[in-house]
């Protein structure tokens, strides 16, 4: 005798079945947070050294851009200054020529013509020390001529002017000799003795070995 299912309790269990059923994947994917392998700890390991000695080697060259650009603001400021300081001396050579020319112009042409004696009386000497003797006579004669026209032909102001300059040209003269013949043209002397001196011990050396 066979005993018959109502359509209802086929139903739940038919549903119950289903939910309770295992479900595999079709694909079976590798797990995301898998622990890498020693190549991938190397290549990482490896990216990171070159990404931080590309760094390392930005870094100065950024600092050098900045201290340039710093530097070229500092330049302009100072060319700036500079040329106004070229200025203000200008303005004080002007000034120190207009307060000479108050001076009556006797005491100025006397002063410019015995300037001027000096002045050739020192370039001959030195001309005759350098064995330049027809130069120096020429320039002392030129130099006598200059101090005698404005003596006799030029006004204050010109004289004061031309006074500065034979002063301020003989200090020029004056200083540039005097450092030049302080200068000391010659090479290292105590090295080359030094090396002169072991070439000569060397050869004593050898020629004593030789010898016994």
């Amino acid at each position: 005798m066979r005993v018959r299912v109502a359509p209802r309790n086929s139903y739940l269990a038919e549903n119950v079945l289903r939910r309770t059923r295992v479900r595999l994947p079709a694909v079976q994917s590798r797990p995301v947070y898998e622990r890498p392998g020693y190549r991938t700890l190397l290549g990482r390991i490896r990216g990171n050294i070159r990404t931080y000695i590309r760094k390392q080697l930005e870094l100065p060259r950024q600092e050098i851009a900045e201290l340039l650009a710093a530097n070229v603001r500092a330049a302009i400021w100072l060319g700036i200054a500079a040329g106004l300081a070229f200025t203000t001396l200008i303005t004080v050579v002007v000034l120190i020529v207009a307060l000479v020319a108050l001076v009556p112009r006797d005491w100025l042409g006397i002063l410019v013509l015995g300037l001027s004696i000096g002045a050739a009386v020192a370039a001959l000497v030195l001309a005759i020390r350098g064995r330049k003797i027809l130069a120096g006579l020429l320039g002392a004669i030129l130099l006598v001529a200059i101090g005698l026209v404005a003596f006799l032909f030029l006004p204050e102001l010109v004289l004061a002017a031309l006074l500065l300059t034979i002063a301020l040209s003989i200090l020029t003269v004056g200083i540039g000799y005097g450092g030049y013949s302080r200068l000391e043209l010659h090479g290292p002397t105590r090295t080359i003795n030094s090396v002169k001196e072991t070439i000569r011990w060397a050869k004593a050396r050898l020629l004593g070995r030789s010898a016994s």
